[in-house]
């Protein structure tokens, strides 16, 4: 079945509560994502990494198992003030299936932010989030640590939207997609919302050179359709996901569903109309899209944008 009017019989006011979302200040989320981002290196860089917890002097990093795959341990941890710090792997069977991987490194003489986790599931298709991470640098590929760490790439923040939240997730846990351009070293770092909560970990790129369809974790396959948009869009594993599957042990602080739950706190954007209209349009269209992808529909962009 092909799409042509029956997009504008979506629910106007959910789109019109993502067009009128407070303006997402640049300063204020480079900020945030600048703090908790950090860089996982062994001889050279090979990932980033988010900080998740804390307690005391010790700190909890989340990143991709992937990144770790790179290189083999000792591993370290770069954060923003430029501080290397020797980094320990937390190994659990529970995390086996999932492309989730747990580091922790301990800070005497220095204080580092932690993420604010935000819920996967209040994500709207159309709405902007923002992807961090170091992108590889392929100058400095055998950069030597110890003698030059500041010549490592810098943190990149990809601007984009949410493209598609699963129902059930891929294979590894992933299950957020959007279309933030996330390049190779930016697994590991943290996806934000337009309120700056992390709501999922980057780990995979939009169209990836293997030619290989996806599978859910029930080993089930997205249909063609669904497919299609899954391949072109980036991914993510959801916070709440890391917190469901980890074993408490492994974190610092006790999360429950309370602290999972947030208040968006919206405030009108001023735009001049034709601006409001194309973003209202582009809503439509990505919700449009997104729906007849989960039905297993296909999807025609030719409606008039």
């Amino acid at each position: 079945m092909i799409l042509s009017g029956a997009v504008y019989l979506l629910k106007t006011n959910k789109v019109e509560s993502i067009v009128s979302q407070s303006s997402p200040s640049p300063t204020t989320i480079d900020q945030i994502a600048a703090r908790i981002t950090v860089k996982i290196l062994a001889t050279e860089a090979i990932g980033s990494g988010t900080i998740w917890d804390s307690q005391d002097s010790n700190y909890i990093v989340v990143t991709n198992k992937h990144v770790l795959r790179v290189e083999s341990p000792p591993y370290h941890i770069q954060t923003s003030d430029g501080q290397i710090h020797h980094a320990r792997v937390l190994s659990n069977s529970q995390l086996d299936d999932y492309d989730i991987a747990v580091l922790r490194f301990r800070a005497v003489h220095n204080s580092y932010q932690t993420a604010i986790p935000g819920d996967f599931l209040a994500l709207n298709v159309g709405e902007s989030v923002f992807a961090a991470g170091f992108p590889y640098d392929l100058d400095n590929e055998n950069l030597d640590i110890e003698r030059s760490p500041n010549e490592l790439s810098k943190l990149a923040l990809k601007t984009g939207r949410v493209s598609i939240v699963l129902d059930k997730a891929l294979e590894e846990g992933y299950q957020i997609g959007y279309t933030n351009d996330v390049k190779k070293g930016m697994s590991g770092g943290p996806l934000l919302n337009i309120q700056g909560e992390v709501v999922g970990i980057n780990g995979k790129h939009a169209y990836p050179l293997w030619d290989q369809p996806d599978l859910f974790e029930d080993g089930s396959q997205p249909c063609f359709p669904l497919q299609k948009l899954i391949t072109r869009s980036s991914l993510a594993i959801p916070f709440k996901t890391i917190i469901q599957v980890a074993p408490p042990s492994i974190f610092l602080s006790n999360y429950d569903d309370d602290k999972l739950r947030f208040k968006k706190q919206q405030q009108p954007i001023v735009v001049n109309s034709k601006q409001n209209n194309n973003i209202e349009k582009l809503i439509y269209h990505m919700q449009a899209e997104a729906r007849f992808s989960k039905s297993c529909r296909e999807f025609s962009p030719d409606f008039g944008l």
